[in-house]
């Protein structure tokens, strides 16, 4: 019996280390550089505000066409590397169409709780932001999808807002842009607010917050963390099988 539960317990432990949503990429003087999102198969820059901390930007509020710039300045400098930098995306979170109508329960792409857990469309990761902060950091929206209606928003709920930034620095409970503009008018893009937990489009002169991240993972290098934890549990599994044979001894 206690075999079993060991047994059990060792596989628990390491697929939980195997199933981690975010894995430290880059490591210099105790600091990741950058985390690689093993659902969206994204990397996304730790520093969710480098704009202004490498000094591109005053305070890191840039008009669209200015981030998409500054993700250019990424490319051609090769940061951290490599290139293919951008800003993160929206597809319909149907996964064939865009729903342009307003719906407070994640029902359409334009509102509350897209991809939220107990949604329509819990877990969709056609949205890279909102399922990060609904799914990966486990926050919460302005309007609770279990009280609210497609057209009426009930809240403010308990917990909502950026309440959880994970291992990132200098996340914004503020507006972000996407890299996707808005089809019906292209001087539109679509944004997500790490605030209210709200996926909307706006026009593209405003001044919103960028965040650059890249296509799969840009250094495929166990986490310290995970891999001391993978280590310890064969460490673990070693001693429980040398425990058996001698005791059969």
């Amino acid at each position: 019996m206690k075999k079993a539960v060991t047994s059990a317990f060792l596989i628990m432990l390491l697929a939980s280390s195997a199933n981690a949503a975010l894995v430290g990429r880059l490591e210099e003087n105790g600091v990741f550089k950058a985390y690689y999102d093993t659902v969206l198969n994204i990397t996304w820059l730790a520093d969710a505000n480098y704009a202004k901390t490498s000094g591109y930007d005053a305070d890191g509020l840039m008009t669209w066409s200015v981030a998409q710039g500054w993700i250019g300045t990424l490319n051609t400098a090769n940061y951290l590397g490599v290139n293919g930098w951008r800003l993160p995306t929206v597809k319909p979170v149907n996964g064939s169409s865009f729903n342009y109508s307003y719906s407070a329960i994640g029902s359409t792409d334009y509102g509350y709780n897209v991809s939220e857990q107990g949604t329509a469309y819990a877990g969709s990761t056609q949205s890279e932001m909102a399922h990060l902060f609904y799914n990966t950091l486990g926050n919460k929206s302005y309007c609770d999808p279990a009280q609210s209606t497609v057209s009426s928003c009930s809240g403010p709920q308990a917990g909502w807002d950026l309440t959880n930034t994970g291992p990132f620095s200098n996340l914004q409970s503020a507006n972000y842009w996407s890299g996707t503009e808005y089809a019906p008018a292209t001087g539109l893009a679509w944004f997500f607010g790490f605030n209210y937990g709200l996926q909307h489009y706006n026009i593209k002169g405003n001044g919103f917050y960028a965040w650059a991240v890249r296509p799969g993972d840009i250094a495929p290098v166990p986490l310290p963390a995970a891999a001391w934890l993978f280590g310890g549990a064969l460490t673990l599994l070693g001693a429980l099988r040398r425990r058996a044979m001698t005791a059969l001894g």
